[in-house]
């Protein structure tokens, strides 16, 4: 019997060697396992899982399912201070330059603007010192050309003025009985043929 008792000492005595925090780490690894088992199985394990899979699948193809979508404007309160208007909207067609340049060439020009009383008192000043020499009308061209200044000109061509060691291009836009018509950028400037006195 001593020896019955021997083993059985002896076989419990690694156990009580043990330290209690070696312990405790062998219970919480052991609870940890348990706890991962129960995340992974969701729950539930065995026949258990099956039957809740097939009940969550029952469950989705009994339920019916709306496809439409209702959706409904809701018109925003406006309140002071909040909705203010920008000062340069970059949206807005007329803060970019290329639409701001296709919307002038419609516009007409204001009399009544300082800087294009400016434009119109320089082509008039510019246009000054020009003179119409003659009206040509010849059978082998029809169309009639223009002689100002010794240039003969038809409709369309340009003539080159030099003032203040600037050149400027005008063109000769309309060709008339005693008159010809010239533009410059968005002016028009008419030159009339000096009328000839008779001398007896």
């Amino acid at each position: 019997m001593q020896n019955n008792t021997n083993g059985v000492s002896s076989a419990a005595n690694p156990l009580r060697s043990l330290s209690p925090k070696t312990i405790t780490a062998i219970v919480l690894m052991a609870l940890m396992g348990m706890l991962w088992l129960r995340v992974l199985t969701g729950g539930q394990t065995g026949p258990s899982a099956a039957q809740a899979a097939e009940e969550a699948l029952a469950a989705a193809a009994s339920k019916p399912i709306d496809t439409a979508v209702h959706v409904k404007p809701v018109d925003l309160p406006v309140m002071e201070g909040r909705h203010d208007v920008l000062a340069s909207d970059f949206f807005s067609s007329s803060n970019w330059p290329d639409f701001r340049a296709a919307d002038k060439t419609h516009e007409t020009p204001d009399e009544n603007s300082e800087q294009q009383r400016r434009q119109k008192a320089f082509v008039d000043e510019l246009t000054r010192t020009l003179n119409l020499d003659a009206i040509l009308h010849t059978d082998n061209n029809p169309a009639p050309r223009a002689c100002i200044q010794g240039h003969v000109l038809s409709q369309g061509q340009t003539l080159i003025v030099k003032k203040d060691n600037e050149t400027y291009e005008l063109t000769v836009s309309e060709i008339g009985e005693n008159r010809v018509v010239l533009t410059w950028d968005q002016w028009s400037v008419v030159l009339k043929m000096a009328e000839s006195e008779h001398v007896d």
